[in-house]
């Protein structure tokens, strides 16, 4: 496989940020359809069936990046100038602990947007593990286009119907939360949770292929376990259902102090504020918000069979 180069050291993608974005928020969608478990992009309408028969949630915030790509230090030597570029001490600095970089995978953080009151970074980091909300970046480990999509589809033909398979009174744990973790396309992208307040853009997040190694310039090793984002939402969503993590939908906009924007909390529906509420963390800061939905009834008929 042939990439772009831009240095001698760098290695191109021939993704884009806008094409991760759309096909893992269609990937959601196509996995949610006739589920009594919704992963729901805030921006699209909701039936009315759908309204009455999920009454519970919890907000994922997602900011979808593109991968880029740095050859090793022993396959290119560093560069020893004192004006080098970052990607240089990035190169350098997983050399010198040994993690994974055959080859390193990175992505910049954004910087702060015209309308924006604080880097995005900041925004997600104030949404990461909470009561009811997770906030993480999602990038793909692959540079180049036709693999990506190889997965995509890959994982379209072997899970029809799955990860969440619905049947009319029993909810199959190993239909659902369990194989969320090993779907292709999901084991396919890193997922990783911002962990300190920045003032400046200028910071990288770097990682293996595999979605391990995990670094944050200027330098720290964050993990070297796989982030990926089918390990982290088989995890959470575990975590909402055995820790009953899920809110009344009538709560979370309450929960997740959410400023009124465009609507009205006392008259306005849920549903609706938390809309309006997503396209203004999206137009603002580029985040995408999805919301984990359920059934109160499905939860308790859950927790009764596997306790």
């Amino acid at each position: 496989m042939s990439y772009n180069m831009v240095s001698k050291y760098q290695i191109k993608s021939n993704l884009s940020e806008a094409q991760v974005e759309s096909d893992v928020a269609s990937f959601f969608g196509w996995i949610s359809k006739s589920a009594p478990f919704r992963l729901h992009d805030v921006n699209e309408q909701l039936t009315g069936a759908d309204k009455k028969f999920y009454d519970r949630g919890f907000a994922f915030l997602m900011q979808f990046k593109k991968s880029e790509g740095l050859y090793s230090a022993s396959q290119v030597p560093v560069s020893t100038r004192k004006n080098r570029s970052k990607l240089e001490d990035i190169r350098e600095f997983r050399h010198y602990h040994g993690l994974s970089d055959d080859p390193t995978l990175y992505f910049p953080l954004r910087k702060k947007a015209l309308k924006a009151n604080d880097l995005q970074h900041n925004v997600l980091l104030e949404y990461a593990n909470q009561r009811c909300s997770q906030a993480f970046y999602v990038a793909p480990l692959a540079l180049d286009k036709q693999s990506y999509y190889d997965s995509l589809f890959d994982s379209v033909n072997r899970y029809h119907h799955f990860p969440f398979r619905y049947k009319r009174y029993r909810l199959h744990r190993n239909d659902w939360v369990s194989t969320i973790g090993f779907v292709p396309f999901l084991k396919d992208h890193i997922s990783i949770i911002p962990h300190e307040r920045v003032t400046t853009h200028d910071h990288y997040y770097s990682f293996s292929g595999t979605g391990s190694d995990i670094g944050w310039h200027s330098p720290k090793i964050i993990s070297k376990s796989p982030m990926r984002l089918a390990d982290l939402l088989s995890s959470e969503i575990q975590s909402c259902i055995s820790d009953d993590k899920f809110l009344d939908v009538s709560e979370l906009p309450k929960e997740l102090e959410i400023k009124p924007y465009k609507y009205n909390m006392d008259t306005d529906e849920p549903l609706a504020a938390l809309r309006a509420w997503g396209e203004e963390m999206y137009n603002s800061h580029g985040i995408k918000v999805f919301i984990l939905l359920s059934n109160s009834s499905i939860l308790e008929e859950y927790r009764m069979e596997f306790a």
